[in-house]
Formats: structure tokens, C-alpha cells, sequence
């Protein structure tokens, strides 16, 4: 008998050790580890969808002919694995790769203490090997997502001139100039799905609220997608319905919407649903079949999100994650604002996109990037802290996607290892890309006084505090010259400000 271990973002039989499997000769280990949920305290509905996803992939194989040793909310995965090789003395569990570092070698110590071992094969749930990104890594001190972007897709040969395939489609290879727009007031966005709780999910959710009572976010309503048919669902309609305008509007925030014209295909990516090829396919083809529906903006800009960001920055976590994981360069060591934890604020941006991850543990990047953690890099939040935070709230939050994109690309933490300049931002910024600050009481053009916008004051405190590391900065100089040029008066003003935010946001 084989013995299969799966984990929950594993969950395919397409793709590693299940794709060859015979169900006659093959055990399956699935594990819900309560343990796992209650360390990162997370979201209901997070804690929900893994153990609704795991649950619903059980059940599948078992009506495949496939053994399973499902274990419904077990104390943790070292009980589950013992409790299995007391059932199966001394065998042997194989185990796709995981994609957080650390998770084989716990598995494998649990394995071997309860008499058995664990064999861990090849991971193939992503678009680039190893030995691909290491070859483009080598010799470079600081990496950047678009260097290596176009070179694996040309190595692809997506969006990419039929005449000559070295170049992009269009003649320009990165098209984000096109997909800074906001949508005209009154604007409709085309609703996402939702996948009504069937009687296995009202089981996992009664489940979760009995488990969990103070864990953050609202449980229901619930409506992720748990199982490859309504993953596929899911893609399918983003090509039909939101990829057209996905492109111009992906950075725009729209008080009151949570999608807009997003994806939301990082959750079931992320739970091994969906493959990456087949997503980026989907989309690649909806827009050479579209008959011009779908703009090059568009799909290019998704494409970069999947095949750019999502390869890159994990495997920025493989190579250096246990070193970015450490790293604080700014020195920064506030606590996360109470705001982030209890939605509590009159800023109307903040205030919208906290109801948002509240009611679902999801927002999209400009949200998360540009809100949650330009905010918190602003008043100085200890990036680890941060990032403790941020894989609690998203259902999509895994450690090797947390680690790159909250302590690197959000914080800096890492000195901009793979990213040109700290992603800091004050007010004009959420003035220009939502419609958030004609509801706010907070101007987003005053730096001084009760009703400067926070953004606005972090922002030029960030740059006064930082202001040697940044001198000779390339993209950073420029705005340091504009500080120290301004009255001492303002100056202070600001500083005094700024340390009334770090203490309790308005």
C-alpha cells in the first residue's frame, strides 16, 4: 500500500504523488489541524475554507475508490500521523513538497517518532522550476519581479509577437501605465461568484464557530469555492465577466466594493485547485478568442500577477525567505495599529477595506499594499508583527506568500532586496485611486493639524525619519531635498503629529 499525505494547499489529484495513484492500493492522510488555525489565530472564514476544502476533497476520493484516513479537526498533524502509523505500523507517508519551508521537516520528525518515516517528492503546482529562477538569480545581489517576469514569459511564449517571438505582444512588455484608472462614479461592477454552503460546508461552519468563538471576522455568510468544480467555476467566470475590464481598473478602490473587477483566483490557487498554467491559459486564450473584448492590458496585467509576482515571490521565499523573515533594516517596532484589529477609525479608506477583510478575510493588493501597509509602514509597525497579522486575516495567506510580500515588497524590511523603493504613499495617492476621501473627514492635501490626512502626515515622517538612508536614493532623493527644504515650524509639526498616529489612529 502507497501512503499519500496531502496538505491543504495540495488538494489535487491532477498533479503529484495522487496523479499516478492506484485508489486500490493507496491510503490518503488528510489532516484538519486545529492546532494549526489556533497558532495563527485566523479568520473564521480562512479556517472555514481549509477544513471546508480538505473535508470536500476527502469525501471526493473516498467516492473514487481511494482509502482516506480523513482526520475531521484533529488536535494537530503530529496526532493525526501517529494516530495513522498506529493503523499502518512502520509505513512510509509521501509528501508533495511543501510550499512553506520548515512544514517537511516537522512532518518528517512526527513521522519517524511515531515509528514510521515520510518521503517528500517533487512539488509541481508552479509555472517555474527551481533550477529556472536560480539560473536567473545568480551573480544578482537585488532581484526585480520584471527582469525575471520577461524572461519566463518568453520562455512561455505568452502574449508574445507571433512574428517574433523574443518580443511581447504589442511591442511593450509591461502595459501598467494603461491600468491606473478609476471608475466613473455609479459605475456597476459585475458581482463574483458565490457557492452556497451545501451539508458538508454548514457542518464545517458550525464546526469553526464551535472551535473558534474568538477568532477575528464574520463567519457567514460563506461562499469560497472548496472543490475543484467550483474553482473552475470561478475561473471561468472572471474570463467572462471581470477579466475585459480587469486591467484599467486592478489598482482603483471604490467605497463599498470588495471585487471590482478582481480574480479572487489567489484562494483557490492557493489551496491547489486551480494550477497556475491552466488560470494563465484561460486567460492568455479569453483574449486571443475574444474578438478584441479582452484588452492586451488586461491579460497582460494578469499574467504578470500570476506568472510575474506569484512565481517570483516564492521563490524569493524558497532561497532567501529564512533571512527575510529575520530582517528589519528600517528598525521599526511599533505595534500593529488597534485599527487593524478592530476596525475602529474615522478614515474612510481604512474603515471601508477593514469591513471588507472583516466580513470575508479578503481584499485586493492595492487595499493590502497601499492601506494596510503603506499605513503601517508609515507609523513604523514591526514588519514581523505585521506579517503575523496579515496570515491571520487573508484566507489566502500562506507563509511563503506573506513572508515576500509583507516583510519585502510592503515593509522594506529587507532593504529593497527586490524592490526599487518602499512602497509609501501619502494621501494624494488614495485621493487619486478611490473615492474614498470625498467621505472623509481628513484632508488628504494637510500635512499639519487635527484634520491632516494620516497618510499624508506618515508619509513625510517616514521620509524625515529616514531621510539619511534615502539621500542618495535614486527614486527617494528627490522627495528628501523636498523635506529638509521645508520650514523647521512645518517640520515639527509634522513630527508632533505623527507621534499622536503612532499612539492611537483617529
Amino acid at each position: 500500500m502507497r501512503h499519500v499525505l496531502v496538505l491543504g494547499d495540495q488538494l489535487t489529484s491532477d498533479h503529484g504523488p495522487l496523479a499516478d495513484a492506484d485508489p486500490a492500493t493507496t491510503v490518503v492522510l488528510t489532516v484538519e489541524s486545529v492546532e494549526l488555525i489556533r497558532a495563527t489565530r485566523a479568520h473564521v472564514q480562512k479556517a472555514a475554507l481549509f477544513f471546508g476544502a480538505l473535508r470536500r476533497f476527502s469525501r471526493d476520493l473516498a467516492s473514487r475508490g481511494f482509502r482516506v484516513d480523513h482526520h475531521r479537526t484533529a488536535d494537530s498533524f503530529a496526532s493525526a500521523i501517529a494516530e495513522h502509523l498506529r493503523r499502518w505500523p512502520g509505513a512510509t507517508l509521501e509528501l508533495m513538497r511543501p510550499a512553506d519551508r520548515g512544514v517537511a521537516a516537522g512532518l518528517t520528525l512526527a513521522a519517524r517518532r511515531a515509528g514510521g518515516d515520510l518521503r517528500v517528492l517533487p512539488n509541481p503546482l508552479r509555472l517555474v522550476p527551481d533550477e529556472v529562477f536560480d539560473a536567473y538569480a545568480r551573480g544578482r545581489e537585488r532581484w526585480r519581479m520584471e527582469a525575471f517576469y520577461r524572461r519566463v514569459r518568453a520562455r512561455e511564449g505568452w502574449l508574445m509577437d507571433p512574428e517574433d517571438p523574443t518580443k511581447p505582444l504589442g511591442g511593450v512588455w509591461n502595459l501598467d501605465r494603461e491600468n491606473r484608472r478609476v471608475p466613473p462614479a455609479g459605475t456597476r461592477f459585475p458581482p463574483p461568484p458565490s457557492f452556497a454552503p451545501d451539508e458538508l460546508m454548514r457542518e464545517v461552519l458550525d464546526d469553526v464557530e464551535r472551535l473558534f468563538p474568538d477568532h477575528p471576522g464574520r463567519l457567514r455568510p460563506f461562499g469560497w469555492p472548496t472543490s475543484r468544480a467550483e474553482a473552475l467555476a470561478a475561473l471561468d467566470d472572471f474570463v467572462d465577466h471581470r477579466l475585459p475590464a480587469f486591467g484599467p481598473y486592478e489598482d482603483a478602490m471604490v467605497g463599498g466594493e470588495r471585487v471590482l473587477h478582481h480574480s479572487q483566483l489567489s484562494v483557490p490557487l492557493n489551496l491547489g485547485l486551480l494550477h497556475p498554467r491552466e488560470v494563465v491559459e484561460a486567460v492568455v486564450r479569453g483574449f486571443h478568442e475574444g474578438d478584441g473584448r479582452v484588452p492586451l492590458a488586461s491579460a497582460e496585467g494578469f499574467v504578470r500577477q500570476v506568472l510575474g509576482w506569484r512565481e517570483f515571490v516564492y521563490h524569493v521565499d524558497r532561497t532567501r525567505g529564512p533571512a527575510l523573515e529575520a530582517a528589519n533594516a528600517l528598525e521599526h517596532d511599533a505595534p500593529v495599529p488597534d485599527a487593524f484589529w478592530t476596525g475602529r477609525t474615522r478614515m474612510a479608506c481604512l474603515a471601508d477595506a477593514w469591513q471588507g477583510l472583516h466580513e470575508r478575510g479578503w481584499n485586493h493588493h492595492i487595499e493590502r499594499l497601499m492601506l494596510f501597509g503603506n499605513l503601517a509602514l508609515t507609523l513604523g509597525t514591526d514588519p514581523r508583527a505585521l506579517t503575523a497579522w496579515f496570515t491571520a486575516h487573508y484566507v489566502d495567506a500562506l507563509d511563503w506568500v506573506m513572508v515576500p510580500n509583507v516583510m519585502g515588497m510592503s515593509q522594506y524590511a529587507d532593504d529593497g532586496g527586490f524592490t526599487s523603493k518602499p512602497y509609501v504613499s501619502g494621501g494624494a495617492y488614495i485621493d487619486r485611486m478611490s473615492d474614498h476621501c470625498r467621505h472623509c473627514p481628513f484632508e488628504p492635501g494637510r500635512r499639519t493639524g487635527a484634520d491632516a490626512c494620516p497618510f499624508t502626515v506618515g508619509y513625510w515622517d517616514f521620509v524625515d525619519r529616514h531621510q539619511a538612508r534615502f539621500e542618495r536614493h535614486p527614486r527617494m532623493a528627490m522627495i528628501v531635498r523636498s523635506w529638509r527644504a521645508r520650514p523647521e515650524a512645518e517640520r515639527s509639526a509634522v513630527r508632533a503629529r505623527a507621534a499622536e498616529l503612532r499612539a492611537g489612529l483617529p
